[in-house]
C-alpha cells in the first residue's frame, strides 16, 4: 500500500509541477508588467523564427524536389517528342533511369506498365504523391500520343533521398531554433529587467516620499526616453505639491500666530474683569473697548482667511456686471476723505470709463491699495489716484508720498502675512493679507499689477484691468 502511494506521488509530481508553473505564470502576467512584456517579446520572436524556419524548409524542399522532377521530366519529354515513340522506348527509359512509367487512356484504363507490381501504383491526375515500403514518389503525368492514340503518361520520380535531406535539415533547424530561443529568452529577461530598473528606482523613491521629505525627486540623469518625460512631469507635480504644502503650512502657522494675540488680549481683559472689573467702571469700560477692538480685528482677519480659503479651493466666483469705473473711484475717494482727514487725496480722470467686472471686488481691491497708501504716508502728504487708458486696459494708479519699499521687499509684498518694515508696521496694524487679496482679485479679472517704489520717496501701484471679459470667471 505504501509503495502504491509512493508511485502515485511520483506520477502526480509532473502534474503538480505543471500546475505550479501555470499558476506562477498566471500571477506574473497579472501583476508583473516586465514579465508580461518579456513574454510578449519572446512570443513575437518565436513566431518570427518559426516562420523563418518553415520558410527555409519549404524553399529547400521545393528546390530539391523541383530539381529531381525537372531532370526526369525533361528526359521523358525528350522521349515523347519522338513521333515514332512506342512502349519499347518507354520501357528502355524506365529501366535506364529507374523511373516507373505507366500509360493510361483518358478513361483511366492502364495500357502500359514498366513495373510488374502495378497494384502498388495508382493513377494520379497531373500531380500526386505515392509511398511504397522503401520509396517515396512524386507523380507527374503528361499528355502524349503513342502509336497514334492519345494517352496520359504518368511517371514516378523517387524523392526518398530528397525527403531524407529535408528531414535532416528540419532536425538541424529545430535544434538551432531551440538553442537560439533559449538564449533569446535569457537575453529578453535580462533586457526586460534592465529596462524596468528605472521604474523600480522611481517606485522606491515615490515610496520614500512623505510629509517629512517632500524634497525628494526622481532621478532623470542619463535618460532620454519617455521615462525621462514621466519623471520630469512627476517632479514638476511634486514641486507644486511641495510649494502648496509649504504655503499651507506657513498659512496655518501665520494664521495661528495672528489669532493668538487677539485671543490672548481678550482672555487677559476677561480675567481682569473677573477679578476686579465688576465694580470699577473705568476698568470695565477699558476692557469692553479692548475686547470689542480685538473682536473686530479677529472678524476682519477671519473674513480675509475665508476669502483666501475659497480662492485656494477654486470655488470663488466673480459676479461681473458693466459699471462706471470712474464713478466707483469717485465714490471710494469720497468715502476715504470722510474717514481720513489727515492726508490730501486727489483724483484725476479725463474721461468716463466703464468696465465689465465684479464691482464689489474691484472696490475691495482699490480700497486695499488706498488703505495701504494711507498707512505708510505721513500726515498732510498727498495721495494721488488716477484713471486712464492703455490700449486694451483701463489703468488705475494709486501713488503715495510715503516711506517707500526697498528692492528686497518688493518681491514679497504680495505674499500672505508679509509685512514690510516689520519694526514700523506693528503700530500700523493689519495682518499682511490685504495685498495678497487684492492681487487675487485683479488677476481673477485677467488684469495685472505693476509696482514702482523708492525708499523715502513713495510708491506707485498700477492696476491694469481689461476693458472686456467674460460675464463669470472663477479664480
Amino acid at each position: 500500500m505504501k509503495n502504491k502511494t509512493n508511485i502515485l506521488n511520483i506520477l502526480r509530481l509532473p502534474v503538480d509541477i505543471l500546475g505550479f508553473l501555470h499558476k506562477l505564470i498566471k500571477d506574473k502576467l497579472k501583476f508583473s508588467i516586465s514579465f508580461r512584456l518579456s513574454l510578449n517579446y519572446l512570443l513575437v520572436f518565436l513566431r518570427a523564427i518559426i516562420l523563418i524556419g518553415i520558410s527555409i524548409l519549404l524553399v529547400f524542399a521545393l528546390f530539391k524536389i523541383h530539381a529531381v522532377v525537372s531532370v526526369n521530366s525533361n528526359l521523358l519529354t525528350g522521349v515523347l517528342k519522338d513521333k515514332q515513340v512506342g512502349y519499347t522506348e518507354l520501357k528502355e527509359f524506365s529501366e535506364e533511369y529507374n523511373v516507373p512509367v505507366f500509360v493510361y487512356d483518358y478513361n483511366k484504363k492502364l495500357l502500359f506498365a514498366s513495373e510488374q507490381d502495378v497494384n502498388v501504383f495508382e493513377y494520379k491526375h497531373t500531380v500526386g504523391f505515392k509511398r511504397t515500403e522503401n520509396e517515396f514518389y512524386l507523380i507527374l503525368d503528361k499528355g502524349s500520343v503513342i502509336n497514334g492514340y492519345p494517352v496520359r503518361v504518368a511517371f514516378y520520380s523517387d524523392i526518398q533521398r530528397e525527403i531524407a535531406d529535408i528531414i535532416l535539415l528540419s532536425k538541424i533547424t529545430l535544434i538551432v531554433l531551440a538553442v537560439v530561443t533559449l538564449f533569446s529568452a535569457i537575453s529578453i529577461v535580462f533586457i526586460g529587467r534592465g529596462f524596468f530598473q528605472p521604474l523600480k528606482e522611481m517606485t522606491k523613491t515615490v515610496k520614500d516620499i512623505s510629509a517629512k521629505n517632500l524634497n525628494l525627486r526622481l532621478n532623470v540623469s542619463g535618460s532620454q526616453d519617455e521615462l525621462k518625460e514621466l519623471a520630469l512631469t512627476f517632479n514638476e507635480m511634486m514641486n507644486r505639491l511641495e510649494d502648496h504644502y509649504n504655503r499651507q503650512k506657513q498659512f496655518v502657522s501665520d494664521a495661528s500666530h495672528e489669532l493668538r494675540t487677539p485671543i490672548a488680549v481678550i482672555q487677559g481683559y476677561t480675567d481682569m474683569l473677573d477679578r476686579w472689573g465688576k465694580n470699577d467702571r473705568e476698568v470695565l469700560q477699558e476692557s469692553i473697548d479692548a475686547i470689542k477692538n480685538e473682536a473686530e480685528n479677529m472678524r476682519e482677519l477671519i473674513d480675509k482667511l475665508l476669502f483666501l480659503a475659497r480662492h485656494d479651493k477654486d470655488n470663488f466666483v466673480l459676479q461681473k456686471e458693466e459699471f462706471s469705473l470712474t464713478e466707483l473711484l469717485q465714490e471710494i475717494v469720497k468715502e476715504t476723505t470722510m474717514i481720513d482727514s489727515r492726508h490730501q487725496i486727489s483724483f484725476v480722470c479725463d474721461t468716463e470709463q466703464t468696465v465689465f467686472a465684479d464691482r464689489n471686488r474691484i472696490k475691495q481691491a482699490i480700497r486695499i491699495f488706498i488703505d495701504n497708501a494711507i498707512k505708510y504716508t505721513p500726515t498732510d502728504k498727498e495721495i494721488r489716484i488716477g484713471l486712464n487708458e492703455d490700449q486694451d486696459y483701463l489703468v488705475i494708479t494709486v501713488e503715495d508720498s510715503g516711506i517707500g519699499i526697498s528692492k528686497e521687499e518688493l518681491n514679497h509684498i504680495f505674499d500672505r502675512f508679509y509685512r514690510a518694515e516689520q519694526s514700523r508696521t506693528k503700530e500700523k496694524g493689519g495682518h499682511g493679507l490685504g495685498l495678497a487679496i487684492a492681487k487675487i482679485i485683479v488677476l481673477g479679472h485677467g488684469g495685472k499689477i505693476r509696482v514702482r517704489s523708492k525708499s523715502e520717496e513713495g510708491s506707485e501701484f498700477t492696476i491694469f484691468l481689461p476693458k472686456t471679459s467674460s460675464k463669470t470667471a472663477e479664480i
